[in-house]
């Protein structure tokens, strides 16, 4: 993966608005989220200093949009595997396979998630982003739980189960991400990962 090449964001440019979040994630993908800055994205999209202000106050409003922007796309791709999936093992099958799709075909993206989440979450957006994050956990708590209620999944704490079923897919995916030319793609290890999820949540048997 050449990392030095500027991606083609999965966001279609529309408007000026549209434009410097691009040159945010285009700026962030070679230098970092740090590296982000004011200067840096008018001259990546010819943006005026006002414009840039006018659409998002700041060079944090500008990764907080960015960020909550990416996270929503995750969430619709997530969701919808999750909606076409059918019982509680096709359930976690279906978040871990589509969650290893996304971040291979978004590599840019999903490595912006994890960069500028610490970010986000230390400036004025923070509350907006717990609230997302509970909003997410709730959405795949509610979907379990009829499923718990069957028998089918363990009776856990609600906090504990976003965890347990996307813990270790987040992490590996993470290090991929960190250096993709030394670890295989996820999808290598599709299978591995949604084992071990399953068996992480799934109702014990009981002896006969």
């Amino acid at each position: 993966m050449a990392r030095s090449t500027p991606p083609q964001p999965s966001l279609e440019p529309t408007d000026r608005r549209q434009d410097i979040l691009n040159a945010a994630l285009a700026c962030a993908t070679v230098h970092g989220v740090e590296a982000i800055s004011i200067e840096g994205l008018r001259e990546h999209c010819n943006a005026s200093v006002g414009s840039i202000y006018h659409h998002f106050g700041s060079k944090e409003g500008v990764v907080a949009a960015l960020f909550f922007a990416i996270l929503a796309d995750q969430s619709r791709s997530m969701q919808a595997h999750l909606d076409a999936s059918q019982g509680a093992e096709g359930g976690v099958r279906a978040l871990v396979s589509s969650y290893l799709e996304w971040v291979e075909s978004q590599p840019h993206n999903a490595r912006f998630l994890f960069q500028a989440r610490s970010p986000v979450a230390a400036g004025p957006r923070a509350a907006e982003l717990a609230l997302a994050a509970q909003q997410r956990n709730q959405t795949l708590v509610a979907w379990f739980e009829p499923h718990r209620q069957a028998g089918a999944v363990r009776a856990l704490p609600c906090a504990l189960m976003p965890s347990l079923v996307m813990g270790p897919v987040q992490s590996y995916c993470r290090a991929w991400l960190s250096a993709p030319d030394a670890l295989p793609p996820p999808s290598t290890y599709r299978t591995e990962l949604a084992d071990a999820a399953w068996r992480a949540v799934r109702a014990s048997k009981r002896a006969p």
